[in-house]
Formats: C-alpha cells, sequence, structure tokens
C-alpha cells in the first residue's frame, strides 16, 4: 500500500476485515504514536517487547556491512516476526514512496494499492505530482491487480503505463459511500454504498468513506483463497480501530480532537471534517506542533477561519520546526490570533484544562505530536 494519505487507515481497515472473515493477520504501518512496537502487529496485537528485542538484534547482526537503515530494519523485524508468528495474510504500508521502500521486496503481492497522490516529501519523491506518481507505481508488480481512486490526469498517466508495462489490470475507483449518520463522540460514522448497502465505520474523517471503498475493491481483487463475507467486511469495518484520525476523546470534564494531518492534504481533509463537526461553529483552542520540512503555510491556511486561540509547541522529533517560528507563521496567516507558546504538548494540554479555556480543543499538525498528546491522555486517566 502506497500513497502520500490515507493509505494507514485503508490499510487498518484491510487487517480488521481479514481478521474478521478468521484470518490470522500481519500489518506493517508507519510512523507510530507512541511506542515503536505498534508498527509490526499480528492479529492486531503490537509486537511483544521481548520479541521485538530478540528480533531487532538478529536483524542488526545479519546487517553485516551496517548498510541498513532504521526503517530496513524495522521492515526486516517485522517480516522476521510474521513468518515465527505464522501469520496468513501480511498488509504492507510503505513508508516512503514506494519504488524504493523497503516493503518492496515482495515479489508477487495479491493486491497493490495507491491511496492518494500530493506533494509531500518533495526531497526524496520529486516536485510534481507526475514524479511522484512514478515513485508509488513502483509497488505494481508483473500481472498483480493494482487498485487506485481517480486522481488527477498527470499522475493517472505514469500509473496507467506502469500498470500496462507490467501487464496488471489496474481498477480505478471512482465511486465511494456517502456518510448517512455521524456519531460524533464515540467516532463511528455510518456508510450508504451506491447499492443501498449500510455500514458503520469506526473511524471519523471526510476521507474515510473513499479509503473504505479503496478497502473493499482490494478485497474483491484477491485470490479466491482470501475472499470475504459481507458479514466479514461489516464487523471488520465497525470493529476497526485507528487512533488520531479525528480522534474525539473527553478530558476533565471538556473534549479534545486529535488528528495527525502532517502535509498539506491530509489537513485540507482534517478541516473538512472539523467544519461538518457540532463544534466548528464554537470556541476552540488550537494545539499544534509541526516539522520544519513541510509547507506550514500550506497546513495553516484551511484551519485559518478558526484559529482565534493557539498554542504551538514543539514535537518530539529532531525534525520539529521550533515554536517561535510556528507562532510567527501562525500570526502571519490568522493576525488577529491570541497565540501562546509551550515547551511540549504535555504542558498545553495541563494549561488547556486549567481556568476558563475553551471546552474544546484540536491537536494537529504531526504524528508525532499526536501520538504525545494521546499517551498524555492515557496516562491521566491510566
Amino acid at each position: 500500500m502506497a500513497g502520500t494519505n490515507g493509505k494507514g487507515s485503508t490499510c487498518a481497515i484491510l487487517e480488521s476485515v481479514l481478521r474478521a472473515a478468521g484470518w490470522r493477520t500481519g500489518l506493517f504501518t508507519s510512523p507510530h504514536l507512541t511506542s515503536v512496537r505498534e508498527r509490526i502487529r499480528v492479529a492486531s496485537r503490537p509486537i511483544p517487547e521481548a520479541v521485538f528485542g530478540r528480533l531487532f538484534g538478529r536483524a542488526v547482526k545479519a546487517d553485516l556491512k551496517k548498510e541498513l537503515n532504521f526503517f530496513e530494519l524495522l521492515t526486516l523485524v517485522g517480516f522476521l516476526h510474521f513468518v515465527e508468528s505464522r501469520a496468513e495474510v501480511v498488509v504492507l504500508e510503505t513508508g516512503l514512496g514506494g519504488r524504493l521502500d523497503a516493503t518492496n521486496v515482495v515479489p508477487v503481492p495479491l493486491v497493490s494499492v495507491i491511496s492518494s497522490l500530493d506533494r509531500d516529501h518533495v526531497q526524496y519523491l520529486g516536485s510534481t505530482l507526475a514524479s511522484i506518481a512514478a515513485e508509488k507505481a513502483g509497488i505494481i508488480k508483473e500481472g498483480v491487480p493494482v487498485v487506485c481512486p481517480v486522481l488527477p490526469a498527470s499522475a493517472m498517466k505514469p500509473i496507467r503505463a506502469a500498470a500496462a508495462a507490467r501487464g496488471s489490470p489496474l481498477v480505478v475507483v471512482s465511486a465511494f459511500p456517502r456518510v448517512t449518520g455521524t456519531d460524533w463522540r464515540r467516532n463511528i460514522q455510518t456508510l450508504r454504498s451506491a447499492d443501498g448497502a449500510s455500514w458503520k465505520l469506526r473511524i471519523l474523517g471526510s476521507r474515510q468513506p473513499r479509503n473504505a471503498a479503496l478497502a473493499r475493491a482490494a478485497l474483491g481483487q484477491l485470490s479466491p483463497r482470501f475472499q470475504v463475507s459481507e458479514r466479514a467486511w461489516e464487523r471488520g469495518l465497525a470493529g476497526v480501530r485507528w487512533p488520531c484520525r479525528f480522534d474525539v476523546r473527553r478530558a476533565a470534564g471538556k473534549t479534545v480532537i486529535i488528528d495527525g494531518a502532517h502535509n498539506v492534504e491530509a489537513m485540507e481533509q482534517f478541516a473538512a471534517t472539523f467544519r461538518a463537526s457540532p463544534w466548528s461553529s464554537g470556541r476552540t483552542r488550537f494545539i499544534l506542533g509541526m516539522l520544519r520540512d513541510k509547507d506550514v503555510a500550506g497546513m495553516l491556511r484551511p484551519l485559518a477561519p478558526w484559529l482565534a486561540e493557539v498554542t504551538v509547541c514543539r514535537p518530539a522529533s529532531p525534525r520539529a520546526l521550533d515554536p517561535m517560528d510556528l507562532a510567527r507563521k501562525v500570526r502571519a496567516c490568522a493576525p488577529g490570533a491570541k497565540v501562546t507558546v509551550e515547551h511540549s504538548v504535555c504542558q498545553a494540554l495541563r494549561a488547556w484544562r486549567a481556568g476558563r479555556s475553551p471546552r474544546i480543543a484540536v491537536v494537529c499538525g504531526s504524528f508525532y505530536l499526536a501520538g504525545e498528546a494521546s499517551d498524555a491522555l492515557r496516562r491521566r486517566h491510566g
């Protein structure tokens, strides 16, 4: 599974449905939120700490020339764990791009999926949609079906070319289920397909119906051995867990929304969801932290209508944007905003919970920030 956004959610839906169908599943995703072990799961359970340590040591020992980077070592650990745990079907998410990604070593996958395309990681993938699409299309394998949504013509061209060159059937998904109801506080939305079927999906977000449609199309391309029933599909959608994607939590009698939106496309999708939510018309404290190699101004632009009260802080990453720089960018985007600076998201949440602050807070801008916020809330209520 490759793509700029949505690939993690689509992978989570696929894994949940396959598990509901009775298969012993493996799932490899990135990045993690609070523990690196989250990236490697069997039957939805993160790799145990002792097993992770043993297999990581084995991977390092096997790297005789010390040529593998951290992600490549993690990929090796994941494959070793899937073999040892006898996973029957594995869902793999690429880390970056596709063509040169460590996960792209499987010679004959069951199906390949490209979830979306936008300009991100341009220093590695190129600055045009065509160049980015060509890198993502590197996951297409000889004769293996590939699924993608309708994309801009400049992106579709290299994908179609790669599929044709490798004799791979291309399934372009253009019809997505519509949302007929949303339980915002329980993180559930009700979807209705074109043929009238109704499903409960336990992930909020305006992009999630599209991700569900991609997952359904991918399942339809699997061999007869891995066919899933309609009942398994429904149970898988209703039971999927994928935190920090418009994730509504309660904290000290208030509401906090955590979202890992970390690039322009993801922030636009977050803004669309927030606009439709019951909280968009009230006072909201935005707690923001971003990475310096992102299009920060482009990410702030969709949030501008709500940036009245903002706290900026530093995500736990060496690539973090200095909070003072982020504060200046927020003021440039929303000149009337009241902007404060905190050292960490934990301190920002603590300040929000105290006093007469708004009853709604939004934490977004980075998966690192989202993971820290999620962990802070879990420890407070654990």
